[in-house]
């Protein structure tokens, strides 16, 4: 939990509040276009903050808030658009959360 908390500040300028851990068995296979494989175990947290996001330009090159909703119908219209382990996490999470 403090290394979320820590990447939290470095990289977006933020104090992450309620850090949860809701799927900590996520794991994920995807393969790039250019053939690169990444076979991960990625355990996925969620946390609150009541923060601007002041993001390090080194660590993030663009943000935008959205609704879970809105994220999931964006994913599932255009999965191609997102990594495939959002488009994974999202699933298991909608199921997690419920």
């Amino acid at each position: 939990m403090d290394a979320i908390r820590r990447r939290g500040q470095w990289e977006l300028g933020i104090e992450v509040l309620n850090v949860e851990q809701r799927l900590p068995q996520f794991r994920y296979r995807a393969v790039d276009p250019n053939g690169i494989v990444e076979n991960e175990l990625c355990p996925v947290f969620t946390a609150l903050t009541d923060d601007s996001v002041a993001p390090r330009q080194s660590e993030v090159c663009e943000y935008q808030w959205v609704s879970m909703s809105s994220l999931e119908a964006a994913a599932e219209s255009a999965p191609w658009a997102f990594s495939p382990w959002l488009v994974l996490q999202l699933k298991e999470l909608r199921t997690s959360l419920l």
